[in-house]
């Protein structure tokens, strides 16, 4: 009985053995596994040799870059909206310029029937000055 003992004690000796070498080596795997894994993923890398000023000046950095391109757009999107109010200016100056044209040229056309030199224009503003009426007017 005592040879059982021992033989067993043995046994459960060298499964001790076993377990911890197979520890060790699942331990080897799981480093391994961390660095692969740091490897390709650079988020989760940290930098090293980096302090926290320099960490704390890159992220500055990278928000000012980010507000820079919020700016240009922004910037784009007012030059843009600029140059059409501008047109829409000059297209409305056109028109009223076109229509005032038009307003002009039609009382010229429809001044009564009667197309009036310019001296006789001149003598009708004469005579409206001087308080004659037309019908009055000497010949």
């Amino acid at each position: 009985m005592a040879k059982k003992i021992d033989e067993l004690q043995e046994i459960l000796r060298k499964k001790d053995e076993d377990m911890k070498a197979m520890e060790q080596r699942y331990k080897r795997y799981v480093e391994k596994a961390r660095t692969v894994i740091k490897t390709l993923d650079p988020k989760q890398q940290q930098p090293s040799g980096l302090s926290p000023e320099v960490q704390a000046l890159k992220n500055q950095l990278s928000e000012k870059e980010r507000k820079i391109q919020h700016l240009e757009n922004d910037y784009e999107k007012s030059k843009s909206r600029h140059d059409q109010e501008e047109k829409l200016i000059i297209s409305a100056w056109y028109n009223m310029g076109m229509a005032l044209h038009q307003k002009v040229t039609s009382e010229r056309t429809s001044g009564g029937g009667v197309a009036q030199s310019f001296l006789a224009q001149q003598r009708q503003s004469t005579n409206a000055r001087r308080g004659l009426s037309p019908r009055l007017q000497p010949r």
